[in-house]
């Protein structure tokens, strides 16, 4: 038996544009689990009719090649696997799915997941970005998008961006000390050793190429010394808000959003780099950054993984009945004896087992 709990929290946006352009949703994956059955492998493919007007606009698009990297983040009792893009847990790379795995089981509960967004053009043409194990396209490729209102992207910005950071609040919050201690003239007594700037904080992608018209401002950093610069050897590190400079209370929109856990993959992807060949949607000039985290703890947070995504409408058109969701696929053992339900008040989705004994299954597309 077993029991996936999902959570989607996010901000309803009537209409989404550059000036009123970001938005913020956040997606947590629990897992609890007794005893689980051994994962089939098993595509479940999907067939997607010809867009003519897709294919006309592949004479258009940026030759952005599809995200490469994968890493898993298994900083506490999950091992997850995560893809430069909008997919995850799924592992294409060998051909076999269901990559969200409790450690101490070594069994996957979970197939897939995508992030799914959409809107309505002025036009009334829908605009969608959404993907499900990309076997039959793509709709998101790696990198940041211009604010000229192009949204547009080229094939060596993509290619930059195909990787993840990835950091630890450990090493941020240490950094911090050492500069305050500097600062105080206390170093020689709190840092007896020396200390060494962790390398990684030097390809932190703080900031954007503004030659192209990117955003200046990309991965949120701590500017120690105010100068706007991001710059380790100043006291700038990435942003972890361990001195809780944030109010949770009175927020009511996240522009600003510092990374999360002890451990964060942080990376930026878009709908613009090509075709959308899997949704065969039109593309909406969305920029995503993104965030998957993991906290160690005694606790039951010590099950879980989170999500985050940073979504800005790069383009000028503004959408309305715009929607955006977190597609998971979700299988316990043998799929066919899985159930999902939701409970609205809560925000929350569950999968679960729908009898005792798991059976196993093994179907073929």
């Amino acid at each position: 038996s077993g029991l996936i709990p999902y959570y989607i929290r996010w901000s309803n946006l009537q209409a989404m544009n550059r000036l009123n352009h970001i938005l913020t949703l956040s997606f947590v994956l629990l897992v609890f689990t007794s005893s689980l059955a051994q994962e089939m492998e098993m595509r479940k493919g999907m067939m997607v009719p010809v867009n003519n007007d897709v294919v006309a606009a592949q004479l258009r698009a940026s030759a952005c090649a599809p995200a490469t990297a994968l890493r898993d983040l298994e900083w506490n009792n999950v091992q997850a696997l995560i893809e430069n893009g909008g997919t995850l847990w799924y592992d294409r790379a060998i051909n076999k799915g269901a990559h969200y795995v409790p450690k101490e089981l070594g069994v996957s509960v979970c197939y897939g997941g995508a992030l799914w967004l959409g809107g309505i053009s002025p036009d009334q043409q829908l605009k969608l970005a959404a993907v499900k194990y990309r076997w039959s396209g793509n709709d998101f490729w790696p990198g940041p998008l211009t604010n000229t209102g192009e949204a547009e992207v080229d094939a060596e910005t993509c290619q930059e961006y195909d990787h993840f950071t990835i950091s630890y609040r450990s090493d941020a919050k240490r950094h911090r000390q050492f500069h305050d201690a500097d600062a105080n003239g206390t170093v020689e007594e709190e840092f007896p050793d020396g200390y060494a700037t962790p390398t990684y904080f030097y390809d932190y992608p703080a900031h954007g190429n503004i030659a192209k018209g990117q955003d200046y401002y990309l991965a949120p950093y701590l500017d120690y010394n105010e100068d706007g610069y991001y710059n380790p050897l100043d006291g700038d590190y990435p942003w972890y808000d361990f001195l809780q400079q944030i109010n949770c209370s009175e927020r009511r929109r996240e522009d600003v959003v510092p990374l999360y856990g002890d451990q964060n993959f942080y990376w930026i992807f878009n709908d613009k780099g090509n075709v959308h060949s899997e949704s065969q949607g039109e593309p909406i000039g969305m920029e995503i950054r993104a965030q998957a985290f993991a906290f160690a703890t005694n606790d039951e947070v010590n099950n879980m993984t989170f999500y985050n995504y940073v979504l800005i409408n790069q383009g000028t058109q503004t959408l309305t009945d715009t929607y955006f969701a977190q597609w998971v696929d979700s299988d316990l053992g043998g799929h066919v004896d899985d159930y999902v339900g939701c409970d609205v008040q809560r925000g929350l989705g569950y999968s679960y087992n729908g009898d005792a004994f798991d059976e196993q299954t093994s179907f073929s597309d």
